[in-house]
C-alpha cells in the first residue's frame, strides 16, 4: 500500500543532465542518478536539445533507482522540476515530437520580440516579468511562423505544447495528462500572475492558440500516475527547477534566499505570501498549494556555466575545477561583464555582448580567469541591490548552491561584494530534493513547505572586504557595465 511506502521519487531535467533522486520519509537522499544531455547549438543564438534524449535520459535516470529498490511499492509518489522557459511541441495523438526543444538560452526570437515593445508595461503587470526572448511565448510565436504547417495544425487543435515538465508528464502519463504548474506556467509570458491562468489578452498579443497550451494546476496536485519500468506512481509535483532548489534548501520563510549557479545564475529571494514588484527584478511564484501560494523576487544571470565553458574552449581553463587554484596567481584586478546570452536582471541587455575592461601589458591569464569570477558575482550583486533598494523586503538569509558553489573563490567573491554571509550547501542534488518533498505535500507526509525537514548545514563564508573597498571596486563595475550597454549589438 502506498501509504506505507518509504520513498519519494524527484526528477530534475536540466540543461546539461537529467537527474533523479530517491527521498526517504525523514526528508534525505538516499540514492541519486544522473544521465548527461547534449545541447546543440545549430545557429548562433539557437540552442537546442533533442526531445527524445530529454524523454530517454530522464526515464534511464528514474529507472535506474526504480530497479535499485526491489519493491513496486516502495515509492509513494513522484515529483519533476525541470529547466523552465523551455519550449517543445508534438504532436497530439502520437507524442512525436514536431519540433527540436527550444532552451531557454536560445535567442531567435529576438528580433520577433521587439513588435511587443510598445506592451512592456501590460506584460510587466500582467505576468511579473519583463518581454524578453528567453521566455516561452516569443518562442512559441517563432515556431508557429516558421516551422511548416505548425499554425494550421495547432489551430486544428492536432499539436500540443509546454515547457519541458509538460512534455514529461504528458509521456508518463502515456498522453492521458497534458499539464502544467504555476510556476512553469508563470514563465511562458501568457499567464496572469493575479489570476493564475492564461491571460486572453496576452494570447490575442502574441497570438497563440489557447488549444495547444496545457492547463495549469499547483505545483502540489494530482498530475496523472506514471507508468515506469512496470510500475505505477502517483505524480504529485510540478515545479520550476529555481523554485524546486528554494524548497530542496529550505528556503521557505520570507526574506530567506538562494543563489544558484548553474548553466545560468539565480538569486531567489522567499517573499511569502505578499507578491512584491521590484523595478529590474521578476516577480512570480514560489509554490502553490490548495492551502497556500507563496511567491519570490528573482534575478537571472544569463552565463555562469557556459562561461566557465567559454573559457575552456579558448584554453584558458582545463576545467572548472582548477579555478581556486588558478586564481592564487592572479594579481590584477580587470573587469568582465558576462554576457554571452545577453544579460538578465536588472540590466536587460538582450543584445549585449561579452566586454572585458582594464586589460593591460602585465595581464595574465590567471587575472581573466578572475575576472570572470568576480564578472559573475557582480552580476549577482546587482540583483540584491535591487532588492534591497525596497524596504518592503530584507535578505535574511543565503545560501549558495548548483555546480559553480562548489568553486570556493565564487562563492567567496560573492560574499565579499554583498557583505554577508553565505551557506554553501552541503546538498548536491537540492532540486530534485524539492521536487520530491513537494510530492509529499500533496500525498500526507507534510502538511506544507514551510514544515519541511531541517537541511544539513554546510560550509560559511564570511565577507575580507571593507565596506570602503567593496563600494570602490562595485564603482568601477558599474562603469563596466555602462561601457557594455554603450556596445549592445556587438563585441567590444
Amino acid at each position: 500500500m502506498r501509504d506505507m511506502a518509504d520513498y519519494l521519487l524527484g526528477l530534475d531535467q536540466g540543461s546539461t543532465n537529467s537527474k533523479a533522486v530517491l527521498v526517504n520519509r525523514r526528508g534525505g537522499i538516499v540514492r541519486q542518478a544522473s544521465v548527461p544531455l547534449k545541447t546543440n547549438r545549430p545557429r548562433p543564438g539557437w540552442v537546442e536539445h533533442d526531445p527524445r534524449s530529454i524523454l530517454n535520459s530522464q526515464l534511464h535516470a528514474a529507472k535506474q533507482l526504480i530497479h535499485s529498490i526491489g519493491r513496486k511499492d516502495a515509492i509513494a509518489a513522484l515529483g519533476i522540476a525541470n529547466q523552465r522557459s523551455t519550449i517543445i511541441l508534438w504532436d497530439k495523438n502520437t507524442g512525436r515530437p514536431l519540433t527540436p526543444v527550444i532552451s531557454w538560452q536560445d535567442l531567435r526570437a529576438a528580433e520577433l520580440t521587439q513588435q511587443w515593445s510598445d506592451h512592456r508595461e501590460l506584460i510587466r503587470s500582467k505576468t511579473g516579468l519583463m518581454l524578453t526572448p528567453y521566455y516561452a511565448a516569443p518562442k512559441l510565436r517563432w515556431i508557429l511562423d516558421h516551422a511548416k504547417g505548425i499554425r494550421t495544425r495547432a489551430e486544428q487543435g492536432k499539436i500540443l505544447s509546454g515547457t519541458v515538465n509538460t512534455f514529461l508528464i504528458w509521456h508518463l502519463t502515456k498522453g492521458e495528462v497534458h499539464a502544467t504548474d504555476h510556476t512553469n506556467a508563470a514563465r511562458m509570458l501568457l499567464m496572469n500572475l493575479h489570476s493564475l491562468s492564461w491571460d486572453e489578452e496576452l494570447l490575442s498579443l502574441f497570438d497563440i492558440p489557447r488549444a495547444i497550451l496545457p492547463c495549469i494546476l499547483p505545483t502540489s496536485a494530482d498530475y496523472g500516475t506514471a507508468r515506469l519500468a512496470g510500475i505505477q506512481i502517483p505524480i504529485r509535483a510540478s515545479i520550476g527547477d529555481q523554485q524546486a532548489g528554494l524548497l530542496g534548501l529550505g528556503a521557505v520563510h520570507p526574506g530567506e534566499a538562494v543563489v544558484n549557479y548553474g548553466t545560468g545564475g539565480f538569486l531567489l529571494v522567499n517573499t511569502g505570501s505578499q507578491s512584491v514588484l521590484l523595478p529590474g527584478l521578476l516577480s512570480s511564484l514560489a509554490w502553490t498549494t490548495l492551502e497556500e501560494t507563496a511567491f519570490i523576487v528573482e534575478g537571472t544571470v544569463n552565463s555562469v556555466g557556459t562561461l566557465f565553458d567559454w573559457f575552456i574552449k579558448l584554453g584558458w581553463l582545463r576545467s572548472p575545477d582548477e579555478i581556486d587554484r588558478v586564481l592564487k596567481s592572479s594579481n590584477e584586478r580587470v573587469y568582465l561583464v558576462p554576457a554571452l546570452a545577453g544579460l538578465g536582471a536588472p540590466h536587460w541587455l538582450s543584445d549585449a555582448r561579452t566586454g572585458i575592461l582594464g586589460l593591460g601589458p602585465t595581464t595574465t591569464k590567471a587575472d581573466l580567469v578572475r575576472a570572470a569570477v568576480e564578472g559573475v558575482a557582480f552580476l549577482i550583486k546587482d540583483i540584491a541591490e535591487a532588492v534591497q533598494k525596497t524596504r518592503s523586503i530584507r535578505i535574511k538569509t543565503l545560501t549558495a548552491t548548483g555546480g559553480g558553489s562548489r568553486i570556493a573563490s565564487l562563492v567567496q567573491a560573492q560574499s565579499d561584494l554583498l557583505g554577508i554571509s553565505i551557506r554553501r550547501s552541503d546538498v548536491t542534488e537540492a532540486t530534485a530534493l524539492g521536487a520530491a518533498l513537494l510530492a509529499g505535500v500533496t500525498c500526507g507526509w507534510w502538511k506544507s513547505p514551510s514544515v519541511f525537514p531541517k537541511i544539513r548545514a554546510g560550509r560559511i563564508f564570511r565577507p575580507r572586504l571593507s565596506e570602503a573597498e567593496r563600494e570602490k571596486i562595485y564603482g568601477k563595475w558599474k562603469k563596466a557595465i555602462e561601457a557594455v550597454g554603450v556596445f549592445s549589438g556587438g563585441a567590444l
